[in-house]
């Protein structure tokens, strides 16, 4: 909070109470010149209806009870002070009567109509402030809905261009009972992209001590045939998936890729071979990708056993087919 701050605060507060001092005082000015000017300072006496009616019921009906009894008070204390009036002429309770009767008809109007208009002015009030509410929140439904209408336009466009849909899948998947081996080495490589969600990718096959490439994405070019004898020993140690998200993985797959899938042998547990991921944002690296990749070696390393052996020959070029 700045020094400005109570300052302003202190403003806000006392405004409309000077403001309402000020008119009041302004207007019983003028009245009490008008009085001096026309009757001599009487209180208006002899004239019907008195003006000292003008701010007593101008306070109540702009600002409520508080300021309309106020001007009462004022107005009483100059009719009081200024109405001539001899007892002797009159009964001493109808000249009482006389004196009171103005100030109490001031204090009676000025209190229902100082209620009436709080009343009006709370419901007003109460009116004001929900219909703020509606337009904030019309404001952020129709943001909603903007939003959502984008979202829905951008999902139906993705839908009608993606090429991985289900159906693309299932094609993909009949093609691995294909007699042509370079078809099924491309679905291999569709079925890897389709589910590790990137095309940026090498498929490695331990063969000799040594891992090499055996497959490669669509978009991976310039890649290494072998991989480092330190990261496939790490891989061989640890037999799970090493990705640069745990800080301990880094160094051995730095130069390499940003994860790799060792794919072990489901009856001796021996590691056949590693996928390694090249490009993968850092963030999607969290537990549940995590759990996909672990799916995808599931089913990977069975189709590599089962490939025949003409079939496991190293890739030398980039694409799903060597």
């Amino acid at each position: 909070m700045t020094h400005d701050d109570p300052v302003r605060k202190w403003q806000t507060r006392w405004r409309r109470p000077a403001r309402v001092a000020a008119e009041i005082a302004l207007a019983f000015a003028a009245l009490v010149a008008l009085d001096w000017w026309l009757t001599g300072g009487t209180g208006f006496a002899h004239v019907h209806p008195n003006p000292y009616w003008v701010p007593v019921l101008v306070m109540a009906l702009a600002y409520g009870t508080g300021p309309g009894v106020l001007a009462a008070v004022i107005a009483s204390g100059l009719w009081l002070a200024n109405v001539h009036d001899t007892p002797g002429e009159r009964d001493y309770l109808d000249h009482l009567f006389h004196l009171s009767l103005q100030p109490l008809m001031w204090f009676v109007v000025a209190g229902i109509i100082g209620e009436v208009t709080i009343m009006r002015t709370g419901r007003h009030d109460r009116l004001e402030k929900r219909g703020r509410v509606a337009t904030r929140n019309l404001a952020r439904l129709t943001d909603a809905f903007a939003t959502l209408s984008q979202t829905n336009r951008l999902l139906q466009v993705q839908i009608a261009t993606e090429a991985h849909t289900v159906g693309h899948a299932i094609e993909t998947a009949t093609r691995l009972s294909s007699e042509d081996r370079a078809e099924r080495r491309g679905a291999i490589g569709e079925l890897v992209a389709l589910a590790a969600r990137t095309a940026d990718f090498t498929c490695y096959r331990v063969t000799g001590g040594e891992a090499r490439a055996w497959l490669r994405g669509p978009v991976t070019a310039g890649r290494r045939d072998v991989l480092p004898a330190s990261l496939l020993e790490r891989i061989e140690r640890h037999k799970r998936i090493l990705h640069v998200a745990k800080r301990s993985d880094r160094h051995a797959l730095d130069g390499v890729g940003v994860a790799a899938i060792a794919l072990p042998d489901r009856k001796t547990g021996e590691i056949v071979g590693c996928l390694i991921l090249h490009t993968l944002p850092f963030e999607a690296l969290n537990a549940n990708r995590t759990a996909e990749l672990a799916e995808i070696a599931a089913w990977l390393t069975p189709l590599l056993a089962e490939l025949p052996q003409a079939t496991r020959q190293p890739v030398r070029s980039a694409g799903l087919v060597a």
